[in-house]
């Protein structure tokens, strides 16, 4: 007999260190020009002769707004540095697993996972928003904070760029349909993820 770990073995993110960086570089030189953009609009204002002394003030004040924004913007990213990073996410046979460093973060397991309280029609669903390009894979969980059942979207988290988030998706789907049978999945989510429907 073939155990559950061969028959459905852990995945692992995937991801790349060259995109992270970029992304970074890209977003700290944005932060880094933006302030000094202004200030140096600030003083070639300042020194005009032909501008207008409301506009002057105008454009002072707008510069000293963009300027505290960057540094309010600046100091959330230095408080959220100390807070744990998440750096891979796994899905296996108890479900969606995300860790840090230091060891696991949170977990979204297989046998939270609850029916739709409203009777509706699927447990395990695509939500489209009102634009319908963000598509997010729904499920219901109980959440003990307000002693309630409640629609979570699956995000793949991570401080990284993951290149396999699709990968990790359709695995936690194959997940649910094989050790929550009870559960129904739409079939535009096994559509949308080329499953079939007896996995």
């Amino acid at each position: 007999m073939v155990s559950d770990e061969n028959q459905f073995p852990a995945i692992d993110s995937k991801t790349s260190k060259g995109l992270t960086l970029a992304i970074k570089v890209f977003f700290s030189i944005f932060a880094i020009l933006t302030p000094l953009m202004m200030i140096l609009m600030v003083w070639f204002t300042l020194a005009s002769n032909s501008i207008k002394f409301e506009i002057k003030i105008l454009i002072v004040v707008l510069a000293i707004l963009v300027i505290g924004l960057f540094v309010w913007l600046l100091m959330v990213q230095i408080r959220e540095k100390s807070t744990t990073k998440i750096i891979r996410a796994t899905v296996d046979k108890t479900g969606i697993h995300h860790y840090s460093n230091q060891g696991l973060v949170k977990s979204i397991q297989y046998s939270q996972l609850m029916p739709n309280p409203e009777n509706g029609e699927y447990d395990v669903f695509i939500y489209l928003d009102q634009s319908d390009t963000d598509m997010d894979l729904c499920f219901y969980v109980f959440d003990d904070a307000v002693n309630k059942v409640i629609r979570k979207a699956l995000f793949i988290e991570g401080d990284v760029v993951v290149t396999n988030g699709n990968s990790l998706k359709k695995h936690f789907i194959k997940g649910i349909s094989m050790f929550r049978p009870d559960l129904k999945i739409a079939p535009g989510v096994l559509d949308l993820y080329n499953l079939k429907k007896n996995l």
